[in-house]
């Protein structure tokens, strides 16, 4: 059986036919291809926007008024981030692996590199949450907001200690190593590791 050829669709006709790029035939076909090619975009595009990782716009307003969050003056970046973790509020249940699901969630983290730590002497406190420094690059928030989304993601009641946002910046045991995430970084920063930030939540929870 002969594939069905999508690419060239006059070489699909039997041999009675012309089938040079010059004949009628392959032009023909080849607008027919290419009407069908752009109702693929088309429906691909649409597709892409349905998920609220690249919506933008008018398209993540609806997302936002489905979940009852206002944009106020937010950015796409960070009304993106805002909706989903209301979504993941709704969906948490308070357990340890619901919080690191949400977090994750939120802010497109990896499950080894988010964590909450709940040792601490002071009750219902999360002594330390643990997210990449990215979180701080592609969100646009300030590490006051990314404190407050946390906390919300947090079983009543619990309050969130310190926020450790971890770089990826180390130092090599041998010195013919190369990580171009880790290592130093060149004149235009297009390759090295970034340092990380500790920030103290200093709000006083209401009880």
């Amino acid at each position: 059986m002969i594939d069905f050829n999508d690419v060239d669709l006059a070489k699909n006709l039997t041999d009675a036919f012309l089938k040079p790029s010059e004949s009628n035939n392959y032009k023909i076909l080849e607008i027919e291809r290419g009407q069908i090619e752009a109702y693929i975009d088309d429906l691909r595009e649409i597709y892409s926007m349905l998920n609220i990782d690249v919506a933008y716009g008018a398209t993540l307003d609806r997302y936002g008024e489905r979940v009852g969050v206002l944009r106020g003056d937010a950015t796409d970046e960070q009304y993106r981030v805002m909706i989903k973790a209301k979504i993941m509020r709704s969906l948490g249940n308070g357990t340890y692996p619901s919080v690191i699901k949400s977090l994750c969630a939120t802010f497109n983290s990896e499950v080894e590199e988010t964590d909450i730590i709940y040792e601490s002497d002071i009750p219902c406190t999360v002594e330390n949450a643990i997210l990449p420094f990215k979180v701080l690059q592609e969100s646009g928030m300030t590490m006051e907001q990314i404190i407050e989304l946390i906390q919300t993601l947090l079983p009543i009641t619990v309050t969130l200690g310190v926020l450790d946002l971890t770089g990826t910046f180390e130092f090599s045991d041998a010195e013919d190593d190369y990580d171009e995430l880790k290592g130093f970084a060149n004149d235009d920063g297009s390759i090295g590791g970034y340092f990380g930030c500790t920030s103290r939540d200093t709000t006083i929870p209401i009880t």
